[in-house]
């Protein structure tokens, strides 16, 4: 009679069958090694020291060996730059407005663009510029004078430093294709300097001399003016701010030594 046989654990893990036992029996009664269970992680300090590992620190490049700097170099190359139409217009518009500023204007219209007020000033001073252009560094322009003496002289009075220093440049009677016993015309030519201060102007009047009497044409005053573009007056208008305003400025032979004063009164 077969009787039950009952075993411990200790029994198992200390006792092991001999090996007649069939390998299936052993294999069936074999247990696994216990498991070592870890304890939950606490969040709240897993969270704390996370956040100690995450902090930043700055770190410059030449710290660690490194340039401060990055270098590109650009070569030259001979394929087209495709520019758009636009960028080309506002490039060749702000390159004019350069040049311009950079130009001596006229700083006053024609005087013969107002036929009545040339005339009125041809009767008034007996002289009056009738045109005037700038061309090649030059000043060129024609002057009208009445006709009340056969001997007669006309010449420009220039200064290029506001009247410290002046020039007299004569003028050249033109043969009129009318001719008219009223009026008589003269022409005239002037060098400006190569380098005109930015700060400096041309100014000018035209000197009428006839009967031993001097006739002054100095544009009611204001002196006719070439400036630079970028200090040209509005509506192209000498300004009158410091002018002593002297309409017809005329001596006699006698007075002679003391024009350039009166001149430079009448004309600055």
């Amino acid at each position: 009679m077969a009787l039950p046989l009952y075993l411990s654990t200790e029994d198992f893990v200390y006792r092991t069958p001999p090996n007649s036992c069939s390998p299936a029996l052993s294999s069936s009664l074999r247990f696994q090694p216990p498991q070592r269970v870890e304890p939950a992680p606490d969040v709240g300090h897993s969270s704390a020291k996370d956040t100690r590992k995450a902090k930043k620190q700055v770190t410059f490049a030449d710290h660690r060996g490194l340039s401060l700097t990055r270098v590109k170099v650009f070569s030259p190359f001979n394929d087209p730059i495709d520019i758009p139409l636009n960028v080309q217009e506002a490039l060749s518009s702000a390159a004019s407005l350069t040049a311009e500023k950079d130009r001596l204007v006229l700083d006053f219209p024609q005087p013969s663009s107002d036929y009545l007020l040339f005339r009125q000033s041809l009767n008034r001073n007996l002289v009056c510029l009738e045109h005037c252009v700038l061309k090649d560094k030059g000043l060129a322009g024609t002057v009208k004078v009445r006709n009340v003496s056969f001997e007669k002289s006309v010449r420009l009075r220039v200064t290029f430093d506001t009247w410290k220093s002046h020039t007299d440049v004569d003028c050249v009677y033109v043969k009129d294709t009318y001719p008219s016993s009223y009026s008589d015309t003269f022409s005239f030519e002037v060098s400006l300097p190569a380098e005109l201060p930015p700060h400096e102007r041309v100014e000018f009047a035209v000197c009428y001399e006839v009967g031993g009497r001097q006739h002054w044409d100095s544009n009611w005053g204001d002196n006719y003016r070439v400036v630079w573009s970028s200090m040209k007056s509005e509506g192209g208008g000498g300004g009158g701010g410091g002018v002593v305003t002297i309409r017809i400025c005329s001596t006699s032979e006698d007075s002679d030594k003391q024009r350039p004063h009166d001149v430079k009164q009448c004309f600055h």
